[in-house]
């Protein structure tokens, strides 16, 4: 009666554990989907560990002690990853529209310092500053980037990064490339801190940015649906179980009241 007990609760455990590591993959899918239409935007994905202490025990060939309770709490949360791949680049037209082609992130001037996005949307400030859509300074390579009055003259900016106005360069957009992407770490639905070193500063040879273009999420749509049917059949199978195993404990522990 007791190896079927603590077999009776680790069961409740496991599928718990299920239920915790499903309501965190729910929250990551829907989180992907509400940001569909987010420029500049980049995906989660959510990383499981199946049954650690079991798969060990396989790879070692160890079968001497097959007790329930040595296969630990089932399935946990390993990770949240985002993916970094482009999203596709949709025509505006808009002259404070920028988009990076390949590696690169452009920077802004924040309180808490350097943040990476590849949000292009940008805007002029009453102060001649070019500003991200969140209000920050977009940074070039000589500080945050300030426009000089017009006469109504458009600027441009060439796929290098230069730009023009009049005809007249007056700054370069610098952007910044990591060596490890998984050292950008989210702190917004679109904007990026370092986790480890700083990323370094894109040789403006290297830089391709389209004036006129934003980049749109990379969030598959058909995946993330098919992820989130996933998500919640898991769930509900998990429920059923531990509404089951609760079942049979209670008709445990009455059984063993009555001996």
């Amino acid at each position: 009666m007791p190896n079927r007990s603590k077999a009776m609760i680790r069961g409740l455990y496991t599928s718990a554990a299920g239920m915790l590591a499903g309501l965190r993959r729910y929250e990551t899918v829907v989180q992907n989907l509400s940001n569909v239409r987010t420029i500049g935007y980049k995906a989660d994905r959510t990383t499981l560990n199946d049954f650690p202490a079991m798969l060990l025990a396989r790879i070692r060939g160890d079968r001497a002690d097959a007790e329930v309770g040595t296969v630990a709490t089932g399935v946990s949360l390993s990770a949240v990853t985002t993916n970094f791949n482009a999203g596709e680049l949709r025509l505006t037209d808009h002259p404070y529209d920028f988009a990076i082609v390949g590696d690169g992130y452009f920077r802004l001037e924040t309180p808490d310092g350097v943040r990476y996005t590849r949000d292009g949307r940008f805007y002029r400030g009453q102060d001649g500053r070019l500003t991200s859509a969140d209000g920050y300074p977009v940074l070039g390579t000589n500080g945050p980037i300030v426009l000089p009055p017009t006469d109504g003259t458009p600027f441009t900016v060439t796929p290098q990064g230069l730009i023009f106005v009049d005809d007249v360069p007056v700054a370069q957009l610098s952007l910044a490339r990591f060596a490890n992407p998984a050292d950008a770490v989210k702190v917004s639905q679109t904007n990026f801190k370092s986790a480890g070193a700083e990323p370094e500063t894109m040789p403006a040879n290297e830089v391709r940015v389209f004036q006129g273009y934003l980049e749109e999420s990379n969030v598959d749509v058909a995946r993330e649906t098919t992820e989130l049917m996933s998500v919640m059949r898991a769930y509900e199978s998990n429920q059923r179980l531990v509404q089951y195993q609760d079942q049979i404990n209670r008709q445990t522990v009455s059984e063993l009241g009555r001996v």
